[in-house]
This record gives C-alpha cells, structure tokens and sequence, in this order.
C-alpha cells in the first residue's frame, strides 16, 4: 500500500516541538510517510527527527508580523508543497496556521489546522482578539479539519463560530510515558546543582514567556522563602523574558534558592528533583507540562487557566487556583507539603490520570484515523 504523505509546518517551538516529536515517534511509518516545514529554531533538531522517520527543513518563519518576511515565508512554503507534494498538510500553531493556509490555497490538498491554543483567547486586548478572530474566520474556509487540544478550546472556536470545511475534532494530547520510567539518583543530581539534600523543591517546566507569567513564579517563591525553613526553586526552560525574570529574581535576593536551566533535552531529570510541580499560565490550551508531572508521581499545583481543568480536576489529581492569587498558590503548596496522605492521593489519580488519558499513543491512534478518514472523503 502506498504511505500517506503528511506534511507537518510549524514556527512555534516549546511545546509544539514536543508534541510533533512524540506524535510522529508513535504512529504507523508503514502506512505514514513524514515531512517537517519549521522555522529556522528547529535546526538543531534535525538529527531528533531523523531518528523518528521524519525529515524536516527549516526556513525563515518569524513569530512577530512582518509583512516582507511573512511573504517570502509564504513563497517558500508554497514551493515546499508543490515540491513534496504530500497527501495531507498539517498546520501547527497561528502563525505558521496563517502562512500555511494562505500557501495551501488552490492546490487541492486536505488541510489539518491546530492552534495549539487559539490567538484570541490570549491576554490581549478587544481590538487585536477580533482581528484574531476574522483572520481564523476567513482561513477556516481553506481549512478541512480543525483539530482542538482540549474541550475549552473547542468552546472558544464554537463561540466565535469558526467552521472548517469539513469537522472539528477534539485531540486531547498525549506525552510520552517512557521517558518518565527512568529512575534518577536525585541527592546525586542536587549534589551537582548545589542543591540542599533537605531543601523543598518547587518547580515549573514553561516556556519564560507572557504566557507562562513567569512573574507570578518568582512571587510565589518570594512568599514560600518567608513561610518554609528550606526551599528550592527550579524554572526549567528559557524565552524572551528571561533577563526581567533575572532581574526579580536579584530584587527578591532569590539568588541562592533559584536555577533556571535554560532549554534542556533533560526535562525528565529535573523534574525529578520536585517536591511539587506548578503552572503558572494566564492562557492555557491544554498544559501538556502537569501530565507530564503527573507521569512522574509529582503533586501538581496550577492556575485555573484556559484548557489546565481538562487535565487538572481539582482536589483529585492536583490543586487548581484562581489566576493570580498568589496567597492561595503558596498555601496549596504548603498543604501539600505537610499533608502527606493528600499528596499521595493527588500523586495516585494523577498517575491513574496519565495514563488512562494523556498517553502519547492514544494520540498517535487518534490522529491516524483522521488522517484515513480525510483521505476516504
């Protein structure tokens, strides 16, 4: 039988980049045949991809608008398509969403579109959210299939009434299991980072972006320095607002109880060293991140944002606050650590939860049958 050729674009990075490299780790290279389109922030990941079946190429795809840039984006996109001329191409992200659909049009290819959380449901203010909403208004109508990674984004798209040629479907997403098996030797791994062998550790894995509102981590961490004899704080990640975070990070004289790692293929690792893990998101489509605790047996704690309660069910498989109340987060942590049998209930249903749910080949499963279905349509 002849591979279906599926064309994976994206310019978005983090969590994005996660998500295509488990998806395509977990489905059928016998009926699937893999092409990745990137931005030029994929380059290192060549050899990744490779390993997993997949062949990617970078091109220059910028996240901010810039009418030149975007347009030549554009072109070579569309020669990208007419060059490998796959059977189905799937659009990853709003901005490499937009570019794709605009390159797509008129070449009679099934288009897949993923927002991986909707523009328009971001902090932004009324004027930027409705011309977010036209533009996905108007692509819908080049779009086949809009997949949605939680319930909560579903809602957003039937809200403002964005309607695909065909369907809508919801994907919850999936992480992949294995790589939260291992087992860590973690009072060697705090030796190594100057960790205190008793300390408390909080941790996030996020993008240091808006988003993430990586100010409100720092806040939290300023509180529980004052309230806990010895904690530890660990941001794993990077991103534009590093140097401001840095900055409060000293205003706070944090220094001593703080490490940001930088981009790292060692998540796993570090995550093993929480005591509890949180999210900190102002927007959310989903929050992979505390699936991801959760595989790892770590109580989780996060803001009520966006799509976080189709993974959180608070007071079950973890605690879910109202957005900024930092009083509330710090005191859900420090419940936590004093209550032994509540974490070990929260750890269990969350384990219980990952793996009923967010499973990496659930997804994989999901997606190959929308692929076979759009291609018997």
């Amino acid at each position: 039988m002849k591979k279906i050729r599926i064309l994976h674009i994206t310019q978005s990075n983090g969590g994005v980049l996660e998500y295509l490299k488990i998806l395509i780790k977990y489905m059928d290279r016998g009926k699937f045949e893999f092409y990745l389109l990137a931005s030029r922030e994929y380059e290192e990941e060549r050899k990744n991809f490779e390993e997993i079946g997949c062949k990617l190429d970078t091109i220059v795809m910028v996240r901010e608008i810039s009418p030149n840039l975007d347009l030549k984006s554009i072109i070579m996109i569309r020669r990208y398509i007419k060059k490998i001329n796959p059977d189905i191409i799937h659009l990853h992200s709003s901005k490499a969403g937009a570019l794709g659909r605009i390159a797509s049009m008129f070449l009679s290819i099934p288009v897949v579109y993923n927002a991986h959380g909707w523009a328009f449901d971001m902090d932004v203010d009324n004027r930027k959210k409705l011309i977010y909403v036209y533009v996905e208004k108007v692509l819908a109508n080049f779009t086949d299939v809009i997949i949605n990674i939680s319930n909560h984004e579903k809602n957003s798209q039937l809200k403002y009434n964005i309607k695909p040629k065909k369907y809508t479907k919801v994907i919850y997403n999936g992480i992949d299991l294995e790589r939260y098996k291992v087992k860590y030797d973690i009072e060697k791994i705090k030796r190594e980072l100057n960790i205190p062998s008793n300390a408390f550790v909080v941790g996030m894995v996020a993008r240091i972006s808006a988003q993430k509102s990586p100010e409100s981590f720092i806040q939290i961490a300023n509180s529980l320095k004052k309230k806990l004899d010895c904690c530890y704080f660990i941001l794993v990640g990077d991103g534009e607002l590093r140097s401001k975070v840095e900055e409060l990070i000293d205003r706070y004289r944090l220094r001593n109880n703080f490490l940001i790692t930088g981009w790292t293929d060692e998540v796993p690792k570090y995550v093993s060293l929480f005591d509890v893990g949180i999210l900190t998101s102002k927007w959310e489509g989903f929050g992979l991140v505390l699936a991801e605790y959760m595989a790892a047996n770590k109580p989780v704690v996060a803001f009520n944002s966006g799509g976080i309660p189709d993974v959180v069910r608070n007071n079950y498989n973890g605690l879910l606050i109202d957005y900024g109340d930092i009083d509330r987060f710090c005191h859900a942590i420090i419940k936590i650590k004093n209550n032994d049998k509540l974490r070990k209930y929260l750890v269990n249903n969350g384990y219980k939860s990952v793996n009923e749910m967010f499973n990496a080949e659930r997804v994989a499963r999901e997606h190959e049958e929308l692929y076979l279905n759009l291609m018997d349509m």
